[in-house]
């Protein structure tokens, strides 16, 4: 088993204090931070001490900008080593990191755990595994674990410190995603190119079909989904999964779903739900899974998802100049369409952020522009919520692309980085009910060399009980 060691000394809670009231806005700071407001409020102050951990295109080892120090050190080397363009991913709870390095992969802690304590503290940035696990081609963070999948066509979980896990699956083609409930969303490939979507128990068993659909007609079983061209990326929430195929269509899994009504199967126990919609006058029948866009109509070309943290299981899916929101509801799924906040002029989509807190997402474009706007749930459907607030990050017809910049997002604060100039944008909100502005910019020469980053913060639970994937 790995353990975790920390050998550093500890950040007192009124040093961290002091440090605080110099992060509040103020035009002072050594790095140009600006703001045209005073301060914060007490609620974002005790949210906004996180790390932003990222790797470089050389071998300079990870980096940090570390909000819990003055403005003057911010930017630090850590002593974890890592290899050229390490690739970065953040656990659910958002204080660990798997670095991946080639085929090698570690777990690294931000040395942000007892944030919240009591005697609220700091460690260094260090590495969990005192080796690498070895063969690892991706890492996704699913529940409580990271998902890797082999060389060899394996799947294993880690749990978020580290530690290897009894879990494994063989001959799978993407990293297998814990579901609550205690199951598996298992990646095989099937025929032509396509992979099956299998939900598996803990004894890899599908007891002869395990996903149920929900009935145009009656009630039925199905032995898996299929995704056409393999699969492109995934994402989840606690009771809902989306999966983007690799024809841009969608595949959508309720999880671990209790029926109450008579006229449901297996009254009272847990159930893993999806549907096939039938053909209409407009329209042809969908796949098994896919996510409708109209009455008429599937969504279509989407190129990336982002899971929200809202308790109503909202994920975002979005293409160049798409923007769609789905959320569970019951057995079934809701979406809105909320493209018509990027406008004409907004450019191209390059990547979406949702903050931890505040319901709050960030579109970041090609040509330097970034929109914010909350969301809400009415009648069971995820709704633009307040104004939209737009902001040019630099100058205009500055080109930013997906290899050039990185969008990350905190409790109620956005990084947009543009690893081309260097700057670090940093946008926030004040409180749950403030608008969004642009708090500062931060220009470091390391962020020129920025190949991969996560927005390391401490993450409330926002339902104490959901187990979050824990198995």
């Amino acid at each position: 088993m790995f353990k975790k060691h920390f050998h550093t000394p500890t950040k007192t809670l009124l040093a961290l204090a002091l440090i605080g009231l110099l992060a509040a806005c103020s035009s002072n700071d050594d790095d140009d931070e600006k703001d045209n407001n005073d301060h914060h409020s007490e609620h974002n102050l005790s949210h906004s001490m996180g790390r932003l951990v990222y790797s470089l295109n050389n071998a300079a080892g990870l980096q940090i900008y570390d909000q819990t120090v003055e403005a003057s050190e911010r930017f630090t080397a850590t002593n974890v080593s890592s290899d050229n363009s390490a690739s970065l991913v953040l656990a659910k709870s958002g204080l660990t990191t798997a670095v991946l390095e080639g085929e090698r992969l570690s777990v690294v802690s931000s040395g942000l755990e007892h944030m919240q304590s009591d005697h609220a503290h700091t460690h260094d940035v260090e590495l969990l595994t005192p080796s690498s696990f070895t063969g690892v081609t991706k890492v996704v963070a699913t529940g409580d674990y990271f998902s890797t999948l082999t060389t060899s066509g394996a799947s294993d979980l880690i749990n978020s410190q580290g530690e290897v896990t009894s879990h494994s699956w063989s001959n799978v083609v993407y990293p297998t995603l814990a579901l609550a409930g205690d199951h598996f969303l298992k990646f095989t490939a099937g025929t032509g190119g396509a992979v099956n979507l299998t939900v598996v128990d803990n004894n890899n068993s599908t007891g002869g079909g395990s996903i149920y659909l929900r009935p145009n007609s009656e009630w039925e079983m199905v032995e898996s989904l299929s995704c056409p061209d393999g699969i492109k990326d995934a994402a989840q929430t606690e009771n809902l999964a989306l999966v983007l195929c690799g024809d841009g269509s969608l595949r959508w899994l309720i999880s671990d779903y209790v029926p109450t009504n008579e006229g449901h199967p297996k009254k009272g126990e847990h159930l893993y739900i999806t549907q096939k919609y039938a053909a209409t006058t407009n329209r042809l029948e969908g796949a098994t899974g896919e996510v409708t866009k109209n009455s008429n109509e599937f969504i279509r070309g989407i190129q990336g998802l982002t899971a929200t943290f809202d308790d109503d299981n909202v994920i975002a899916a979005w293409s160049d100049d798409q923007l769609w929101l789905v959320n569970g509801h019951n057995d079934h799924p809701h979406r809105s369409d909320l493209s018509s906040i990027l406008g004409a002029d907004f450019g191209k989509v390059l990547n979406v952020a949702a903050t931890t807190d505040d319901d709050a997402l960030a579109v970041i474009s090609d040509s330097g522009k970034i929109a914010i706007t909350r969301f809400d749930i009415e009648n069971n459907n995820p709704v633009g919520k307040g104004e939209v607030i737009k902001e040019q990050l630099g100058e205009v017809g500055a080109l930013w692309t997906s290899s050039n910049s990185q969008l990350l997002a905190g409790t109620n604060e956005f990084f947009a980085i543009q690893t081309h100039k260097g700057v670090l944008y940093h946008l926030d909100a004040h409180s749950d009910e403030d608008d969004y502005h642009l708090h500062g910019t931060h220009q470091h020469d390391s962020l020129q060399q920025l190949h991969s980053g996560v927005f390391a913060h401490f993450q409330d639970d926002h339902d104490d009980d959901h187990s979050h994937g824990s198995h």
